[in-house]
């Protein structure tokens, strides 16, 4: 089984709010959803591990879809590792559809898992302060009004996009798109905590509180 130390060569470089911390509590989440679902840990776990291996080249440019290209790379280092291929095609299809903002759809109650683990980990009080990791490395406001037309597309990372819009567009539709009953019973409360906040957030910069 890939051991976390052998994962974290494959993560040199990531911003702080895809790094391999982030991996890690993928990988916490997803145990915790394996165990409770009765799911192949096994899979599961090396899905987590290696499900950004691709981030990188895609925030450089190099591909255009890193969990497609995360997939590829992943049987390639477990098949080199002597994992039976088809336990590496499961471990491969959870990473090529764990994008929140992809088309492919996880068909395995593991690929699922993986799914939920990732989209937990951008919500609650780690969502926003992911959220705003990203929105001050891209020097973006505090917070602005959302406008109509402003989409969930990463073309919107931009000095124009705020971490409020990200919750707006994203963050605040992850809750309903969960597959399992655990990670939808974590989700109440992670989401209720960034209503909570951005409610604040908004008064605050309105001065009214």
């Amino acid at each position: 089984m890939l051991t976390i130390e052998e994962a974290r060569q494959y993560y040199p470089s990531a911003d702080s709010a895809h790094d391999f911390d982030h991996v890690l509590r993928v990988l916490a989440l997803a145990e915790r959803l394996a165990h409770a679902e009765g799911a192949e840990v096994e899979i599961v776990r090396a899905a987590a591990l290696l499900h950004d291996v691709a981030r990188a080249d895609e925030d450089a440019g190099r591909v255009a879809d890193h969990a497609v290209s995360g997939a590829a790379r992943a049987q390639e280092i477990l098949l080199a590792r002597g994992m039976a291929p088809a336990r590496v095609h499961a471990v491969a299809h959870a990473i090529a559809t764990h994008r929140f903002r992809g088309t492919a759809v996880p068909q395995t109650l593991e690929a699922q898992i993986v799914f939920d683990a990732d989209k937990l980990d951008s919500i609650g009080a780690i969502g926003i302060a992911r959220a705003y990791a990203v929105s001050g490395a891209l020097k973006q406001r505090l917070w602005s009004a959302v406008a109509p037309e402003t989409l969930a597309t990463r073309e919107q990372h931009t000095a124009q996009h705020t971490a409020f819009a990200e919750f707006v567009v994203k963050l605040s539709k992850v809750r309903d798109r969960l597959f399992t009953t655990t990670a939808r019973q974590i989700a109440e409360q992670r989401h209720a905590f960034m209503v909570e906040f951005f409610t604040r957030l908004e008064r605050e910069v309105r001065g009214e509180l």
